[in-house]
């Protein structure tokens, strides 16, 4: 049994699926992976102290054991985060630029 495949058809549901690059895309990345690792910097205290005396408030160990963690995790930057930022942004910029160029 032999499955015909529409390169044409295929090739127009790739585009219709391919994300845009507009300017909501840009401000997603940047609000998604950027923000909150500037705020992280920023604010490592804050943040920590924050869902610290938010575990002080439930009785509930594992809600505590929750917030704690939280509290770890938002208080230090992630790399990782930052990296697939970074990707992202170089990924719009020339989805742009290609767009731009047809």
């Amino acid at each position: 049994m032999k499955v015909k495949i529409n390169q044409e058809k295929l090739d127009e549901l790739k585009t219709k699926l391919k994300p845009k690059a507009t300017i909501w895309a840009l401000l997603g990345i940047l609000f998604f992976f950027f923000l909150p690792e500037i705020l992280a910097y920023l604010y490592p205290h804050q943040i920590k102290a924050y869902f610290v005396n938010l575990s002080k408030l439930y009785e509930n160990p594992l809600i505590k054991r929750l917030c704690l963690e939280m509290a770890d995790e938002l208080s230090q930057n992630s790399f990782l985060n930052i990296l697939i930022g970074l990707g992202f942004v170089w990924w719009w910029g020339y989805e742009r630029r290609k767009s731009s160029q047809d």
